[in-house]
């Protein structure tokens, strides 16, 4: 078994991919809450860089939480946080299955993790909403890549690596896809109007700010590593088991063709939504 097969299955290598998109939205993030949180919580911590971010940007974090469903991001999290002054609370958990906490939190982040909630995003938005303190502040990150018939952002080099590899004719991919019961990451994240909608709700939103995040990388070997860390085998079922190898090295020979050709590999808008909690209705 290849090393990258290996770290695609297990997830490995988030602390080294992370820094091509999550790590440079970290800043901006965390620069929209507007407060000073004393506890602070991030939905799918990762290995816990924004909660590093978080206490060199506020000394006065009394707590920080996260919570991940990967054991071994959180056991980095854990090496990476241990000598921060603030309280350190991490917990493994599923994001659509979390229990009830006693505590309340003044700054609750998620990011690039919504679309893998889809379609069921309400669950964690209503867990939210409960845990929220009285003038509390979620922050969370959304993408919208631009989709051509329901394939977007990754979908595309994916695409391209199964026409490559002649698993699929050009007017196949679509159904390939749902064959292989494999929902595109362009379908993954609603259009931005659906999910205001959607989290309106729960919650008023305050801002929505958008910039462009584009994956740029230096080698075919950086961005296997990016796709294995961030998308795992996910799209596996795609591409018959003998040939996962060939798969990954396809993608990498068109990331770095797409990379020459056009100076990134993806670009897909992503944006911050500042929210907080709904005003209680009073009485009649």
């Amino acid at each position: 078994m290849s090393t990258i097969i290996e770290q695609a299955r297990t997830l490995a290598g988030y602390e080294t991919s992370s820094q091509l998109l999550q790590l440079r939205d970290q800043d901006w993030v965390l620069g929209r809450a507007q407060i000073q949180p004393r506890r602070l919580l991030d939905l799918g911590c990762g290995i816990g860089s924004l909660l590093q971010g978080a206490v060199e940007r506020w000394p006065s974090l009394e707590q920080v939480w996260g919570i991940e469903r990967s054991q071994l991001r959180l056991d980095l999290a854990r090496e990476q946080l241990r000598h921060v002054p603030a309280e350190v609370v991490l917990q493994q958990g599923d994001l659509l299955d979390l229990p009830a906490l006693e505590q309340r939190f003044d700054l609750i982040s998620m990011t690039a993790v919504l679309h893998w909630l889809y379609p069921h995003e309400d669950r964690l938005f209503q867990w939210v909403a409960r845990h929220l303190g009285e003038q509390g502040v979620f922050l969370f990150t959304s993408h919208h890549p631009v989709s051509q018939q329901g394939l977007g952002g990754e979908d595309e080099l994916v695409a391209e690596a199964l026409l490559a590899m002649k698993l699929v004719t050009p007017g196949h991919v679509q159904a390939h896809f749902a064959e292989a019961a494999v929902l595109p990451m362009g379908m993954r994240t609603r259009p931005r109007v659906a999910l205001e909608a959607l989290v309106q709700r729960h919650f008023q939103v305050r801002s929505i700010a958008s910039r462009s995040a584009a994956l740029r990388i230096h080698s075919i070997e950086e961005y296997q590593r990016f796709h294995a860390a961030t998308f795992g085998t996910y799209f596996s079922p795609l591409v018959p088991p003998e040939r996962i190898e060939e798969f990954f090295a396809r993608l990498g020979a068109i990331a770095e063709q797409r990379m020459a050709r056009q100076g990134h590999v993806t670009d897909i808008p992503v944006s911050v939504w500042r929210c907080v909690r709904r005003a209680e209705k009073s009485g009649a």
